[in-house]
This record gives structure tokens, sequence and C-alpha cells, in this order.
């Protein structure tokens, strides 16, 4: 049984170097001469686009099924490793939840002792 919100494909938990692990879409694909892990991680309930792992990187890779990848994917922002976060589309983003313009002007305001360009001054 699929989850049909997802494509189909192979899923799976990927436990991999650097102490992440990515749940998503599966393959195996060849890329630069060597055999490597394309997998389109799951974010929220949405497919993010593929990355690409080299086989020596991978600590464990546990196959499930859409439904069990869905339940245990990344839901939030900070779930995902970092080098994935930066990728995310501004449409991924959550809605910031203070407009951070509106401190601006306060903390110019408090003379911190910075000259306009942004470099200290002692006087």
């Amino acid at each position: 049984m699929s989850d049909p919100s997802l494509p189909t494909g192979e899923y799976a938990i990927v436990e991999c170097l650097g102490h992440r692990t990515l749940v998503g879409r599966c393959e195996e694909v060849e890329r630069f001469g060597t055999k490597m892990l394309s997998i389109e991680p799951i974010y929220n309930g949405e497919l993010l686009p593929a990355v690409l792992i080299g086989g020596g990187s991978l600590y464990a890779f546990t196959p499930c099924t859409a439904a069990v990848a869905l339940e245990r994917c990344h839901k939030t922002e900070w779930d995902l490793p970092v080098s994935l976060r930066a990728t995310l589309p501004t449409a991924a983003l959550p809605a910031p939840e203070d407009d951070p313009s509106e401190f601006a002007p306060a903390f110019l305001d408090e003379g911190l002792g910075c000259d306009d360009d942004g470099r200290r001054s002692d006087g």
C-alpha cells in the first residue's frame, strides 16, 4: 500500500556520513563513473530535489513504504541537514514570525559605537 500524495518509487530511511539522516524516494544512479544513491528527501510532505550520496558514505539503508517515509520525514526546517536547508525554495520556508525590519531602527538608535559603514568607532 502506498501513500497517494507521494509518487511511486522505492522509499527508504538513509543514514549517511556526517550524522545525517534523510528520508525519501531513492534510486541507484551512475554519475562521474561511480554508483551513487539519489534520494529525493521528503520535507513537509513534498519531495525536494535529488541529493546524490556516494555508496561509501552510507551507514544504513532501511527500505520502507511511502506511508512510513511520510510519517518519518523531516517536518520542520531545522530537522533538515544544513546542506538541504540552504537549498530550500523560498516557498518551502516557514513564514517569519516577526518582521525583522521592526527591530532594525531600535537597534541602530541604541548607538552601539559603530559608524554608518559598520566599523567600530571609539569616541
